[in-house]
């Protein structure tokens, strides 16, 4: 392709350039108003980050969470007396639970936006079919559950438990825990008489010799520790299961409104941290909540980690307890679930994408 230069006439100033010969660039006012509008954007964006992305002041939004009251979720209590979730933009209202069960169904009535859960309830709502999203763990514990009994009734070990009756809480974590408690002592399950009992009744139930034995978790175990003292039997075995407290949404929900559960997320991220560096201060926060001032709560705290990650062994566990609800009758015709169905981590990879070690999320 041949190109064509236009030359001006000979003797005549080339239009192109100014009276030195240079070319002229873009009027003043234009490059002015260019520059000033790179800074701003710079500077905005250099704010925006800074802040975490939180909402502008007055924008301000709802968000219910059904919180079991125990020492396991800390986070979401801190968050809240720290004013962490209302700095993120969301006005957060509590609605405390005795176990994950309940917050679930609150959840699944409407009744909240997210609910803490350990991994049994989690696994039968996903039995049932129910269209829920686990969005982040944000406690592990290791022996969060024990079974506990009196010096005296007949129970010093494992082996004793065998005939006796034994009062745990239905679709616990604490019932799964008790059912590879025995299994993994060669007890058959059968051969130990296991009722249902409502979690704050747990602590009468041994004191009042209604049962021989419970198996419980904080704060009900602290109440029985203290109140037994000597005469407690703690049978307990912190490498068999480590517990999770899981923040669980629903599908629908995660979809819709993905924003709001990054803020809550960003909340417990920064809950956690103080935690971190302030854990007598945390530990007053809880212990005000649950009504828990014991020194039996300060050795405890070292079995507690408190940290917003989604990993493969949750999906593990998951999976043992649904084999196990399964085995169960009353469950033999479900299906069995795909738990990476059930499991969101967008919310969580937008806050903090390393905290995400499940393969394929």
């Amino acid at each position: 392709m041949v190109r064509h230069h236009h030359q001006h006439p000979p003797g005549t100033a080339d239009p192109s350039k100014d009276r030195r010969g240079r070319r002229p660039g873009p009027p003043r006012t234009a490059e002015a108003g260019l520059s000033l509008l790179v800074f701003f954007l710079l500077v905005f964006t250099h704010v925006t980050y800074a802040q975490g992305y939180r909402s502008a002041p007055g924008q301000v939004e709802r968000f219910t969470v059904a919180a079991p009251l125990r020492p396991s979720a800390t986070p979401i209590y801190v968050g809240i007396d720290k004013g962490y979730f209302k700095e993120e933009g969301l006005d957060v209202t509590l609605l405390p639970v005795e176990t994950g069960e309940k917050g679930l169904n609150a959840l699944l009535f409407g009744q909240a936006d997210a609910a803490g859960a350990a991994p049994t309830p989690i696994a039968q709502s996903a039995v049932r079919g129910d269209r829920i999203a686990v969005i982040a763990t944000i406690a592990e514990i290791r022996e969060a559950n024990v079974i506990i009994a009196k010096k005296g009734g007949g129970i010093a070990g494992p082996g004793d438990l065998r005939g006796k009756t034994v009062a745990v809480p239905q679709g616990t974590g604490a019932a799964f825990f008790l059912h590879i408690y025995l299994v993994a002592h060669y007890i058959n399950p059968a051969e130990v008489r296991i009722v249902d009992i409502a979690p704050e009744k747990i602590v009468d139930a041994l004191l009042e010799d209604q049962v021989e034995a419970v198996c419980t978790w904080s704060p009900y175990k602290l109440m029985l520790l203290e109140k037994l003292g000597a005469n407690a039997v703690v049978l307990a075995d912190p490498d068999l299961y480590l517990q999770t407290i899981n923040l669980v949404t629903t599908r629908d929900l995660a979809a819709r409104s993905p924003e709001r559960i990054e803020k809550f997320l960003r909340g417990v991220v920064r809950a956690d941290n103080f935690i971190k560096e302030n854990p007598r201060e945390s530990r007053a926060i809880m212990a005000k909540r649950i009504g828990i001032e014991s020194d039996l709560y300060e050795r405890e705290w070292s079995h507690y980690n408190f940290t917003a990650v989604l990993e493969q062994r949750l999906v593990l566990n998951l999976e043992d307890q649904a084999r196990w609800i399964l085995r169960q009758e009353a469950h033999a015709s479900k299906e069995f679930p795909n738990f990476m169905d059930f499991i969101d981590a967008e919310p969580l990879k937008a806050v903090h994408p390393p905290a995400v070690r499940i393969i394929g999320k």
